[in-house]
């Protein structure tokens, strides 16, 4: 019997990291099947997959054009930042501005660096502030598998220091790369100044959204999973005029589809080491969260408005240090849609750390909370 409990693409719209995977055009075809049918249906359909362990990638043949603005956009003259070297492959950060505590960014899944142009120039004035791409993303070379929240987190500790830029840090993550900043904060906490979480993913999401009345299945599961890519990658709204030419080629990349494909693969695996790894360390945190709806105007949808903000509070509840701030006028994407905010949210948290810094440790009891 096939398990119903699939991706509805139509369903999974800019609320939580289907947003991500969708919004680049990852079509809808990813289902678990019982073990029943896998015996059954595999074996006389697929005799030599057994069991289907891999990712299909569907990627259709691109236009020579296409082609040829995805080599124009990967060439070194259009990569703003640097290459780093850690080894097995290279990763791409680009860093502008002075002062500390050094910002450090992680995009979304699918997501780009370029999409933080505008806060990064808004912060560049004011404090130091990197972002960079994950391996097989941007300019950055495909890491070794799996592409989970933990090695991508070690990942990035190896960046940072190969790349000579001290710590400690504040870690901003959107989306997926929220986990990326939660688990670098329990791992690393004394390189770990504070947080900025940007509608980020809660690591019980797909537990929550998958149990009744929701029964909404956020990511494949199972060994036997499949996924399609389409052959058109949508960039989210608002993306500035000045970097969708070199996101869009960059989009249509194969190393940049399949990084993608393995990190919604290994997306519930990694929810799983954020959730075991739950200790974050003594820090100031603003969780962002977005204030305009994004599912439809149903009694499932509004099901499903309810629970993403229950566990966008319960991420802004976890120390006595954070805060939640709700962007009123954004979707998922809050960093394209109120990039002032987010700035000013990340220069909220660089405040808190250098006051303390300038405080003895006598004084820290007067200091406001935050």
């Amino acid at each position: 019997r096939i398990d119903q409990n699939r991706i509805d693409q139509n369903r999974c719209a800019q609320g939580n990291d289907v947003t991500d995977f969708s919004t680049q055009g990852i079509a809808s075809s990813m289902f678990a099947r019982s073990r029943r049918y896998q015996q059954r249906s595999l074996r006389s359909r697929l005799p030599s997959w057994r069991p289907l362990v891999a990712v299909l990638l569907a990627l259709c043949l691109l236009p020579v054009e296409s082609g040829l603005a995805a080599e124009n956009a990967t060439h070194s003259s259009a990569r703003p930042g640097r290459l780093v070297e850690l080894g097995s492959h290279r990763l791409h950060i680009f860093c502008v501005g002075t002062g500390g505590p050094t910002v450090v960014i992680d995009s979304g899944l699918g997501g780009s660096s370029l999409e933080w142009i505008k806060v990064q120039r808004s912060l560049a004035q004011y404090v130091r502030v990197c972002s960079y791409d994950r391996a097989g993303y941007g300019w950055s070379e495909p890491g070794p598998l799996p592409r989970t929240t933990s090695r991508i987190v070690d990942e990035l500790f190896q960046l940072l220091k190969n790349a000579n830029i001290a710590g400690p840090y504040v870690l901003v993550g959107h989306s997926f790369g929220g986990y990326t900043a939660q688990l670098f904060a329990n791992r690393y906490p004394d390189e770990t100044a504070g947080l900025v979480l940007v509608d980020s993913s809660h690591p019980e999401q797909f537990e929550r959204f998958l149990a009744p009345p929701i029964r909404a299945n956020l990511a494949p599961s199972g060994k036997n999973r499949v996924m399609m890519l389409s052959p058109s990658p949508r960039m989210p709204e608002k993306l500035p005029d000045e970097v969708k030419p070199t996101v869009r080629a960059l989009n249509l990349r194969g190393e940049t589809r399949r990084a993608m494909g393995h990190e919604l693969l290994d997306f519930r695996l990694s929810a799983r080491q954020v959730r075991a790894a739950n200790a974050l360390p003594n820090v100031p945190i603003v969780v962002l969260t977005r204030g305009k709806r994004v599912w439809p105007r149903t009694v499932r949808g509004q099901q499903m408005e309810q629970l993403w903000a229950q566990l966008q509070f319960e991420l802004a509840n976890r120390t006595r240090r954070a805060v939640q701030i709700v962007a009123e006028s954004s979707g998922h994407h809050i960093h394209l849609d109120q990039p002032a905010l987010v700035a000013e949210s990340v220069q909220m948290v660089v405040d808190r750390v250098r006051r303390v810094d300038a405080f003895t440790a006598g004084d820290l009891n007067a200091l406001p909370s935050i």
